[in-house]
């Protein structure tokens, strides 16, 4: 593992105090925390002294680096990239599994229905006691759009 003569090397009265480190930029001291502390006196006084241009604004917004129809173009092409990528996906992929069990399982009904009157199977299990076929369709209906929500930004 170590050779000897490392572990040696390690005098644990030479070992330096660990701290965190130093950050070598300035600090601002120009940061106005008064909009933490202030009254509801103090915030309508100041921001009637904004809307007289006696003051700046306590919070500067970002200027737009883009026009706003470089926006809409950028916004309108990734659109356009998002839904193509969509289409291969689902031409490659085809259909969601869950579709694929359901069509199944529509075949298997039919079938189910020459057994005769009584099936063990089917009426002694509990799945038709804890969800019927309502509740069950709506569960998977709301789990579908999981994947859609949160594929891509906007």
């Amino acid at each position: 593992m170590y050779s000897h003569s490392v572990i040696q090397d390690l005098d644990p009265t030479k070992l330096k105090a660990r701290q965190f480190s130093k950050s070598t930029a300035p600090v601002s001291k120009k940061a106005d925390n008064s909009l933490w502390t202030e009254t509801p006196a103090e915030r309508q006084q100041r921001l009637a002294d904004e809307v007289s241009g006696k003051k700046r604004r306590a919070v500067d917004t970002k200027v737009d680096e883009e026009p706003s129809d470089e926006k809409k173009g950028r916004r309108v092409d990734e659109e356009v990239i998002r839904k193509g990528v969509d289409d291969y996906t689902q031409k490659l992929r085809g259909p969601a599994l869950v579709a694929q069990h359901e069509a199944s399982g529509k075949a298997a009904e039919k079938d189910k229905d020459d057994l005769g009157i009584w099936d063990h199977s089917r009426d002694m299990s509990l799945g038709g006691r804890l969800m019927d076929d309502s509740k069950r369709a709506k569960l998977i209906r709301e789990a579908q759009g999981l994947g859609d929500r949160f594929g891509s930004g906007k």
